[in-house]
């Protein structure tokens, strides 16, 4: 039997300190997502997103270069528990991605971070919807 590298108490310090980063930022977004499947049967192929709920989020400032590189237009961290989906729309309230010049973005990726295994956060990478 192998020893671990961190005990109970330090992975659940772990876990509350980036719960608190994130929560610190005081940024607040939407999740919205599509309709369950079959339920819009007639009509233009843009969906009606539902609003799923707020969560928080920190903006995470990434050089222009490696957005570039990603294929991305921002990337926020968001709490573990948090469900996000590719392909859902994200809203930001107060002007979080007020910079960006829009207000409702897509989630291209989604990435659970770990540190020694344990998840810590979701990284997920945004484009800009103009839609």
């Amino acid at each position: 039997m192998g020893i671990g590298i961190l005990t109970e108490a330090e992975k659940a310090a772990i876990v509350a300190d980036v719960r608190e980063m994130i929560l610190a930022a005081g940024q607040k977004g939407h999740r919205l997502v599509p309709p369950a499947p079959g339920e819009r049967l007639y009509g233009s192929d843009e969906q009606e997103y539902t609003d799923a709920g707020e969560f928080a989020y920190e903006f995470v400032p990434t050089p222009q270069e490696t957005l570039k590189a990603m294929g991305a237009d921002a990337v926020i961290s968001v709490l573990p528990e948090q469900e996000i989906e590719v392909g859902d729309r994200v809203t930001f309230e107060g002007g979080g991605a007020a910079h960006l010049g829009v207000t409702r973005f897509k989630a291209i990726t989604v990435f659970e971070e770990r540190l020694f295994g344990l998840v810590t956060h979701k990284t997920v990478q945004l484009v800009k919807h103009h839609g």
